[in-house]
């Protein structure tokens, strides 16, 4: 008895505490009761992950002033330390969630090492705001924090002897003899091989539908003309208007080229490495640049094949007759001259 005993405390103390704040919600348009979900259900799922206990009776209004944390969602190497104190927890974290559109939010969260105050691991996810599709999206966040493998999305990995034909590549490196095949899935960060020979980075992935951005990019114009040009497939829109729509950039593309023709520089670049590549839309890109955000798991995946995103991007979402939409890699969405030499990245979607 005594034995046992002993094991269950062994057990138990060998356990990692991470304590589950409450979620940020920095602009203030996300639910109470979204929130709430979003650290109930990372909770349960760090709880029900053996090695690891999550709790949330950490009250941050003994420790700081909550509406300071709230807002900016930064604290310090001494506050983090003080968290660990207080809670007896051996990791805290922290989310953020943001209003995506209408039926989704973006969740980003990171683990902090209290004794070290550093970030050990940041992941973002896209999910919808049903009770179900909140469950499932923050299991998966909590798993990939964590550095286990997602139940959501694996991949498996086949190692070829025979010697790969000589291929178009949308990146710069050819296969080098590891392939990686697409079962049904497909997962974000995953290098994908395309029928036609072309690879890009897979950065969204639902419902077996998925976009990946190519490895490469130039700095074009979006009109390269001397006249300027309203595309009249093209609704126009403003920085606040750049809602995510799976495609949206293809339908964009085919008009800008059957309006400019090879005036196009960006939407041509794109279209180079085939015809299913495409000048993405801003809400495709803003999409983009928000999952890549610099600590992310699709940062570093892109930082590693020397495809790190760097400053300002064309999309195709024109803004008037003289300027279209770009977003930058920190998230950002604003109008610029279609004159004007920016980078491009091509896009692709896919259906598994």
């Amino acid at each position: 008895m005594l034995v046992l005993m002993l094991m269950l405390v062994l057990s138990v103390s060998a356990q990692k505490k991470i304590a589950i704040l409450e979620t940020m919600d920095k602009v203030g348009n996300v639910p109470y009761p979204i929130k709430l979900m979003v650290r109930n259900n990372l909770n349960k799922a760090i709880s029900n992950t053996p090695g690891y206990e999550g709790y949330d009776r950490v009250d941050m209004s003994q420790i700081m002033s909550e509406q300071e944390f709230q807002r900016t969602g930064l604290v310090s190497e001494e506050q983090i330390k003080q968290l660990g104190e207080i809670s007896g927890a051996d990791y805290i974290l922290v989310a953020e969630a943001a209003l995506f559109d209408e039926s989704n939010i973006f969740v980003t969260a990171k683990i902090l090492n209290v004794e070290t105050a550093r970030n050990e691991q940041t992941e973002n996810s896209l999910m919808g705001m049903t009770a179900q599709d909140i469950q499932h999206g923050c299991e998966s966040l909590a798993y990939r924090l964590l550095g286990l493998p997602d139940p959501f999305t694996q991949e498996k990995t086949v190692v070829t002897t025979k010697k790969p034909e000589k291929t178009k590549v949308a990146g710069v490196k050819k296969n080098d003899g590891v392939t990686t095949i697409s079962e049904n899935n497909s997962k974000v960060g995953d290098i994908k091989t395309f029928p036609d020979g072309t690879q890009g980075v897979v950065f969204y992935i639902e419902n077996g539908r998925g976009l990946a951005v190519s490895l490469t990019e130039r700095e074009l114009k979006w009109d390269a003309s001397r006249h300027a040009e309203d595309i009249g497939g093209l609704q126009n829109t403003d920085e606040n208007d750049h809602p995510f729509t799976y495609g949206q950039g293809k339908t964009n593309t085919q008009a800008i080229l059957s309006v400019l023709g090879t005036e196009a520089e960006a939407a041509n670049w794109c279209t180079s490495f085939g015809d299913d590549w495409y000048l993405p839309s801003s809400g495709e890109l803003y999409y983009l640049m928000v999952t890549a955000k610099k600590g992310s798991m699709l940062f570093n995946k892109l930082s590693s094949v020397g495809a790190k995103l760097e400053g300002w991007y064309w999309s195709s979402t024109e803004h008037n007759k003289k300027e279209a939409m770009n977003v930058s890699d920190g998230g950002s969405v604003f109008t610029e001259s279609k004159k004007s030499n920016v980078n491009v990245r091509a896009i692709r979607a896919f259906t598994e």
